[in-house]
C-alpha cells in the first residue's frame, strides 16, 4: 500500500461473473469514470456495512486487477474487517461491488451502426480496381494470395449487389 493525495492506495481484484464484468463494462464507459475511482467510490460508501458472510465465488468468474483508493479509516475498517473473519480483500470488494452492480438498472444493448450496403459496395468495387491493378502491373511474378483474395472480393461484391 502506498500513500496517495491523502488516500492510500490498495492493489487487489474483482472477480465477477460475466454478466457483472459486463455491467461493469457498460457502467465505467456510460459514465466517462476510472474504473479505479468508481469502484474506490462504492467500497467507500459500504464500509460502514460490510457484509455479514461472504459468498462463494462466481463459477467462471472473471479476474480484473484493480486499485482501491481509501482513507485511512475506510483502510483501517476493511482490514480489521478482513483480518477478523479471515477472508480475502479481492472477496469482500468482489462482493460488495457485485450487489452494486446487481442494483444497477440494465442497459439497452447497443446497437450495431447499419452499414450501407452501396457505400460498402462502392469501397469494394475501388478496391478491388487496385488490387486488378497491380495484379496486372507484376503480371506472372504477382503473388498467389492476390488472386485469392481478388476472387474473394468478387465474391463479395457480388453478394452486395444481389
Amino acid at each position: 500500500m502506498t500513500e496517495r493525495q491523502g488516500a492510500f492506495t490498495v492493489s487487489t481484484r474483482l472477480l465477477l461473473s460475466a454478466e457483472q464484468r459486463a455491467r461493469l463494462e457498460r457502467l465505467v464507459r456510460s459514465q466517462a469514470i476510472d474504473l479505479a475511482d468508481l469502484v474506490s467510490m462504492v467500497v467507500a460508501d459500504h464500509c460502514d456495512a460490510l457484509p455479514s458472510a461472504i459468498a462463494a465465488r462466481p463459477p467462471g468468474a472473471a479476474t480484473v486487477p484493480i486499485r482501491l483508493f481509501l482513507t485511512a479509516e475506510a483502510r483501517q475498517q476493511i482490514d480489521a474487517w478482513t483480518h477478523a473473519r479471515e477472508i480475502d480483500l479481492a472477496d469482500l470488494v468482489s462482493q460488495i461491488m457485485a450487489g452494486y452492480l446487481d442494483t444497477q438498472p440494465e442497459a439497452p444493448p447497443t446497437a450495431e451502426p447499419v452499414r450501407d450496403s452501396a457505400e460498402l459496395a462502392r469501397q469494394r468495387r475501388a478496391e478491388l480496381g487496385r488490387l486488378r491493378a497491380r495484379r496486372d502491373v507484376a503480371g506472372a511474378q504477382a503473388p498467389a494470395w492476390l488472386a485469392s483474395y481478388i476472387a474473394e472480393l468478387e465474391a463479395e461484391l457480388k453478394r452486395l449487389e444481389a
